[in-house]
């Protein structure tokens, strides 16, 4: 059954939130993170006041709705370094969109976002702050669009069977009015198990890959989210895979190291940036984004982080998998030898 159009036209609705869980957490943003009543309802989002102030927040997929978030921050999108954590903690109305009301996918064809995508942990959120302070509008982790890529459960990857698509083409469409039409959208490590998701959603769109010096990579995840050496090894192969997913495609993505970027920040952006001449003129702010942490005022911060320690029974677990599942083909092909 088609999820977009399954149902009779149900109103839009405005919910007050009475309360939010998990604002400090790095847990994917879910609609029952949020306890609402309902206040008004209209025919269509463009009837609600202020419908353009309202930004995409997760994906109900079981009832077949997109729920936003009204920014009423005085921080600016590009300004926060977790956009899902800042929506969690400080949303106070919410608009619940049925399917069955959401735009036309012709909305998106005129833009032209760029997507970040990453094996996380490497200075992709640094890599968004310096896109901003060169003037780029950079939103970083809108969590509606890790909703097409990861599910609690086979239900509700199956209710977003043919949906998923047009959820990306509605939500980068949605932030035109804060973002204009080339918003530069950087993604969770998750996304990367949906990237055809986005290479069909919008195939005009930019992309860029960044990544990290193996080792230092899993020091940074097993520090900062204790996953076990084997989710680590089974990431990092998914994300190479993906990688190639994008060549395969004809995309052509960019591809950042984190130690690129820190040794030459200009030159890394004027690579993602081709058109861009005046770079140069923005090294101070430059220099100032890099003096600053990126992830401050999160629970991924350096100064939460600095108590933590390596898990080295993680690291060894990890060595001892991705001997085994590296793909040795693909790292030689793109040039990803700092992974082996």
């Amino acid at each position: 059954m088609n999820r977009l159009t399954s149902h009779p036209a149900r109103p839009v609705r405005v919910l007050r939130v009475l309360a939010s869980q998990h604002v400090d957490s790095t847990r994917m943003l879910r609609p029952g993170d949020f306890v609402t009543e309902a206040v008004a309802q209209a025919a269509s989002p463009r009837e609600v006041d202020d419908w353009q102030r309202y930004v995409p927040l997760c994906v109900d997929w079981r009832e077949a709705r997109l729920l936003y978030s009204r920014w009423d921050d005085d921080c600016a999108m590009t300004d926060v370094p977790f956009l899902y954590q800042r929506q969690r903690r400080t949303a106070r109305w919410l608009l619940e969109v049925p399917f069955e009301h959401l735009d036309t996918p012709g909305r998106a064809t005129h833009m032209a976002p760029t997507f970040i995508f990453s094996v996380g942990r490497c200075g992709s959120t640094l890599l968004s702050r310096l896109l901003a302070a060169v003037g780029e509008q950079a939103v970083s982790e809108p969590d509606v669009l890790t909703n097409v890529a990861h599910f609690d459960d086979d239900a509700e990857r199956a209710a977003a069977d043919g949906a998923r698509e047009r959820i990306v083409q509605n939500c980068v469409a949605a932030f035109e009015p804060a973002c204009g039409r080339k918003p530069i959208i950087k993604l969770r490590a998750r996304c990367n198990r949906a990237v055809e998701v986005f290479l069909n959603a919008m195939p005009a769109a930019h992309y860029v890959f960044m990544c990290r010096n193996r080792d230092d990579w899993v020091r940074s995840n097993s520090r900062a989210f204790g996953d076990s050496g084997e989710a680590l090894a089974d990431l990092l192969k998914a994300s190479v895979e993906a990688f190639d997913r994008m060549h395969a495609a004809g995309v052509d993505p960019t591809l950042v190291w984190y130690e690129d970027l820190l040794a030459d920040p200009v030159g890394a952006l004027q690579r993602i940036l081709p058109a861009r001449t005046d770079l140069d003129t923005y090294r101070a702010a430059i220099e100032q984004a890099l003096g600053t942490d990126a992830q401050e005022g999160s629970n991924l911060s350096r100064a939460s982080l600095a108590t933590r320690v390596d898990d080295a029974g993680a690291l060894a677990a990890f060595e001892a998998c991705w001997r085994e599942i590296r793909p040795e083909r693909l790292l030689n092909l793109h040039g990803l030898s700092q992974l082996r």
